[in-house]
C-alpha cells in the first residue's frame, strides 16, 4: 500500500533525485515543491478519467423551491409561503412565475422580517402593483434554463453520469448541478486522499505525473522534462484502457474518443 511520500519519493528517483521524507515548506527544494503541488497534481490526474477505485454514487438533496401564496401590494412587498419556509433574513433569493403580480418576476430580493409562512422583500414598494392572483416559486437561486438546484458532494471531483444516463441534460456551476429532473442519483469522482486504496497502476501513473511535472525544476534539463512527459502519456493510455476494461463498457468513452483524435 503506498503513502504520498513513497509515490513522490518514486516520481524523484526516476529522474535521478534523492527522495523525500516529507512535505514541508521549510524542507529542502523538493520537499518544498511537494508541499506546494502535490494534492493539486493529485486531483487534476483524478478528474482525467471515471477511475473506478475513486467512483462513488449518492443520491443528491435537491434545494427547496417555496411556493408562492400570496403577496401583499404593500411598502414593503409581503411573501406568503403557506407551507412555510426556513429562509433566513438577509438571503438573497428569487422570483419567477408569479401570476398577477407579475413585476415580481425574475428579479432577485434581500429578505428581512421573516416569520414562519412570510417574508419581507426589502426596499420594494408595491402599492401600485398588479394585484396577486396565483402561483409562483421563490428559490435562493436564480431560476433559468433548469429548473432545480443540487447540492454536490464536497468531496466531488467530477461528475460521471446522473440517474444511470450519460447524456442528461445538466450543468455543473459553483459546486452545485443545475437540472430539470427532479430526483437525481449520481456517479462522481471523489477526492480519494487515501493513497492505500490507489489502483497500483494509477500509483505508477501519478509518480510518472509528478516526474514530469517537477523534472525542469530540480534539473534545469529540458531534455528529460520532454522524455519525462513521453514517459507519462504513455502510461495515460496504458492506465486508462486497463481500468477501463474492469467492467461492461458504456458505449463510446470520452477518453477513448480523445486519445484518437491526438
Amino acid at each position: 500500500m503506498a503513502t504520498d511520500i513513497q509515490i513522490a519519493s518514486l516520481a524523484l528517483t526516476r529522474i535521478g533525485h534523492e527522495g523525500v521524507t516529507a512535505f514541508s515548506a521549510s524542507g529542502n527544494k523538493a520537499s518544498r515543491w511537494f508541499a506546494s503541488n502535490y494534492e493539486f497534481i493529485r486531483q487534476a490526474l483524478l478528474r482525467e478519467h471515471s477511475w473506478r477505485f475513486a467512483t462513488k454514487r449518492t443520491y443528491l438533496t435537491r434545494d427547496t423551491v417555496n411556493e408562492i401564496t400570496g403577496a401583499t401590494a404593500a411598502n414593503p412587498v409581503v411573501i406568503t409561503i403557506a407551507d412555510g419556509h426556513s429562509i433566513a433574513n438577509g438571503t438573497e433569493v428569487f422570483i419567477t412565475g408569479v401570476v398577477g403580480m407579475t413585476e415580481l418576476n425574475n428579479r432577485a430580493y434581500t429578505t428581512s422580517g421573516a416569520t414562519a409562512t412570510t417574508l419581507q422583500l426589502v426596499g420594494v414598494d408595491g402599492t401600485s402593483y398588479t394585484a396577486f392572483s396565483s402561483a409562483g416559486s421563490l428559490t435562493e437561486y436564480v431560476v433559468s434554463e433548469y429548473a432545480y438546484r443540487f447540492a454536490l458532494p464536497s468531496d466531488c471531483l467530477r461528475i460521471l453520469r446522473i440517474n444511470g444516463a450519460e447524456r442528461d441534460d445538466y450543468r455543473v456551476e459553483a459546486g452545485y448541478l443545475l437540472t430539470n429532473e427532479g430526483e437525481i442519483n449520481c456517479e462522481y469522482i471523489f477526492d480519494n486522499t487515501d493513497e492505500s486504496t490507489f489502483d497500483a497502476q494509477f500509483v505508477d501513473l501519478l509518480a510518472s505525473r509528478l516526474s514530469a511535472e517537477v523534472c525542469f525544476y530540480l534539473t534545469d534539463n529540458s531534455t528529460l522534462t520532454e522524455q519525462s512527459w513521453n514517459i507519462y502519456n504513455n502510461k495515460l493510455r496504458m492506465a486508462r484502457g486497463m481500468d477501463s476494461r474492469q467492467g461492461t463498457p458504456r458505449g463510446l468513452d470520452a477518453d477513448a474518443w480523445l486519445d484518437a483524435r491526438v
